[in-house]
Parts: C-alpha cells; structure tokens; sequence
C-alpha cells in the first residue's frame, strides 16, 4: 500500500533508546548521591545465576563515581542539539527558527528551574540558611548569579549555595544552549549548496575548535596550576570576579570549556547518525552488529567506571578530567550502537517505564539531591538524636535505621519529580505554547 509505513527505515528525528539512557543516567547519579547520605552499596542478588558461580552483582562501582554519568547527560543533550543540523546537511531539512529554538529551550528548561531556585531561596531565608540576621550580600549574590546562571563562578553560588548545588549542571548546558545558534549556523547549508563537502567540512572544523577549547583549557590551565597561562586565566577570571580556581577541584573541572569535547563528541555522533540512518534498513544483521557493539561498549564502560572507583577521591576527578575525551567516546558508541540493535535490545531503553522514567528524570535530577539532605539532616527522618547520623554508628540500629531512610529519600524523590513534572512544568509548558490544557481552561473550551 502506497501509505504503509516502512518499518525497516530509522527515524532520525526520534532515537527511541535515548529515553532509557537518560533515565538510567539521572539515576546512577542520584545513587552515587544517595551512596553518600546513606553508606549503602547497591547490589542484586542473583541466585538463579548461582550455575555461572553470579551470586551477587554489585554495583559499588557506580555508586562511588556515579557523578560521571553527569557526562553521559552532557553528552545527550549534545547529541540531540546536533540532529538537526545533520539532517539538514543529509537530508535537506531545514533548521528551527532561532526564536523558536530559544523558546523551545526556555520552556522545557526554565520552569522547574525557577521554581526550584525560588522555592529553595524563600525556605532558606525563612529557615536562617542566610544566617540570622540575615546576610543580605551573599542572599541576593546566590540568587542573582543563579537567575544568570553564573554561579559556577564562585564557591558560595556554587559549592556553598543554599539553593541546590545540582543546578551547576544547568549553567552549563544554558550556556552552550546560547552558544550552540552560532555553532549551527556556520554548519548548515548554504543556499544553493548541494554537495555534502562543505558543511562536513564546516563541521569537522567546528568540532576540531570545540575539542581544541576543551584541550586547552584541561590540559594547559585545569592540569598546569600554577603555570605562567594558567596564572594568567586565573587573573582574567579574578577581573570579572569569579573564582574558579580554588582548593576544590570539581570548581575548575565543571565549568562550561571542560565539556566543548563531549558536545564536538555529540557533533560527531550527530552526524554518523543521521548518514548511517540515510543509508541503512533495519535487518537482522544489522541488529546482531549493533546489539554486540552495545555490549562491548557496556563493558568498555564498566571497566572504565570500576577503574575509576578504585581510586582516591581526588585521583578519581583527575582520572574523569583526563579521560573525559575516552568516557565520552564510550558512551557515543553505546548510544549510536544501541540505536541500530535489535529490537529486543533497544526495547530495554526504549519500554513505558523508561519512557515514564525520561519524562520525569529533569526533576528527578534536580531533586534528589536536595530532598535527601535535607530529610537527613534538617528534619531528621527517620527521627535521630545526637550530633552523628544514625549511619555512622556501626551499629544494627544504625544499619536499620539506613534502611529506611534510603527508602524515604527513594520515595521523596520520585514523588517530588511526578508533582513538579505534573504542576509546575506541564502546566507552564502548555500555557506558554498555547496548547489545550485543563490548567488554562482551553481543553474544556475545546471539548
């Protein structure tokens, strides 16, 4: 039939196994920050692998680093910024309206992340976390810096900040977000432009720039502290009053340029995507390659991630600033091979749950943290006496008590991110694109 759907042909405007990826991502990193409240290791026990001598399988690893698969996040949302541009190049579509790709941004960004920053600023002036009297400076400075998203700047809007240290991530995606127009349009095609040389060679330059700011900046001012360059940024940072060079390491391996190679890796990924989609059919084959790649790069990733957790705390974010190039590799090849699996693969990325999971993984992100030190340490729940965590007492009670906190701050999180989700950025997200909706009244006048 002339209209049925070719269900061999890959759709490059929807790449159904990020839903799982996401969603797994946000998750092993809310377990690394739970694995520091709690002192609990995941684990599964498996005795019907008990053949194979698989008893337990421990996940210890991921919850000691799980901060790298902030990377992962970082990487996505690199990859997706670039699809449009590689099917512009490949398949002659044209690029969003630049009003509309900011519009589109702030309203799947800025809703929940206001919310939480005021939230979070009301509560912490009525709860004395600015101090009593309140100190008035650094109240306003953490606000403002965060409205601007600049607070990876400074140690009190960033490290020290009473609203959500999370939020870092936040800055660095917006301003890639405003970056990224300048990035798209030297890509694109040009009018009349037919060939494909030259927008693959505009972006081969474009991600040869992109990994050249990120070497630089890791290799000649994050890992040469101390050099005559290095000293020199400090100075042009310390003009404009930020202060990312500091004691703390993760001040000056989170800042926007440490990422420019995973978003270049995002470019490439982008466009091998979208030409390997042009030219290939879904078959079996092709799904048994793409399903034994995936697995490959799983345990690439393992070994990386188990490498990672045997270190040091501050070996373990030298190791991340050093191999962040690798690691970004990794997972782009798990992304890219996964998305041309079997379907039986992809369907484990690809399932209601995960997709469940996806939507709702932005507020889970931006909760999670929060919520479980707040309930551990302000409102005590579970109840606890004393000045040292139940956690820390080496105890069976202590143990016990873990336990159940490790279930309330499971429960808070996920609750928090379904009401924000539902309240907060659907309902904002209808209203400011005018789509039908029982918060604005136009779904009853519809119906």
């Amino acid at each position: 039939m002339k209209n049925s759907i070719d269900r061999s042909m890959i759709d490059t405007r929807r790449v159904d196994v990020i839903d799982g990826i996401r969603a797994i991502s946000v998750i092993i990193v809310m377990v690394f920050h739970f694995w520091q409240q709690t002192w609990i290791f995941p684990f599964v026990r498996t005795p019907f692998l008990g053949w194979a001598g698989i008893n337990v399988i421990d996940f210890s690893a991921f919850a000691r680093v799980g901060y790298l698969f902030v990377d992962m996040m970082i990487l996505i949302s690199g990859f997706l910024l670039f699809l449009p541009v590689a099917r512009n190049v490949f398949l002659f579509e044209p690029l969003p309206k630049w009003r509309e790709y900011f519009k589109r941004r702030a309203v799947r960004i800025l809703p929940s992340y206001l919310f939480c920053i005021i939230l979070l600023f009301v509560y912490e002036l009525m709860t004395g976390g600015y101090g009593d009297p309140i100190n008035s400076s650094a109240a306003v400075r953490d606000l403002v810096l965060h409205l601007l998203f600049l607070h990876t700047w400074t140690v009190p809007t960033y490290l020290s900040t009473r609203l959500n240290v999370v939020l870092w991530t936040l800055a660095v995606e917006v301003w890639f977000y405003i970056l990224f127009p300048l990035f798209a349009s030297f890509i694109k095609r040009r009018k009349n432009e037919r060939g494909l040389f030259g927008p693959i060679f505009r972006a081969a330059v474009t991600a040869i720039v992109m990994f050249g700011i990120a070497a630089v900046y890791i290799y000649a001012y994050v890992l040469r502290s101390g050099s005559v360059f290095s000293n020199g940024v400090d100075g042009i940072f310390a003009a404009v009053g930020s202060g990312i060079r500091s004691s703390y390491l993760a001040m000056v391996i989170n800042q926007l340029p440490a990422f420019f190679g995973s978003y270049a890796i995002g470019l490439i990924g982008a466009f091998i995507y979208v030409a390997a989609s042009k030219n290939t059919r879904r078959k079996w084959w092709t799904g048994a390659i793409g399903t034994v790649l995936s697995i490959v790069f799983i345990y690439v990733i393992v070994r990386m991630v188990k490498g990672c957790a045997s270190l040091t705390l501050e070996n373990a974010q030298n190791w991340q600033i050093t191999n962040r190039f690798t690691l970004a590799f990794a997972f782009m090849g798990f992304i890219l091979s996964a998305s041309f699996a079997s379907s039986w693969f992809r369907f484990l990325f690809s399932n209601p749950l995960m997709r469940f999971l996806s939507t709702r993984s932005y507020n889970l992100y931006i909760w999670h943290q929060w919520l479980c030190v707040k309930i551990k340490y302000d409102w005590r729940i579970p109840f606890w006496e004393g000045d040292i965590p139940p956690n820390q007492w080496g105890t069976s009670v202590g143990k016990t008590w873990s336990n159940k906190y490790a279930l309330i701050i499971t429960i808070a999180a996920f609750a928090a991110a379904i009401l924000v989700t539902f309240l907060i950025e659907r309902p904002a997200a209808d209203l400011l694109n005018g789509r039908p909706s029982i918060y604005n009244g136009k779904l009853r006048k519809k119906q």
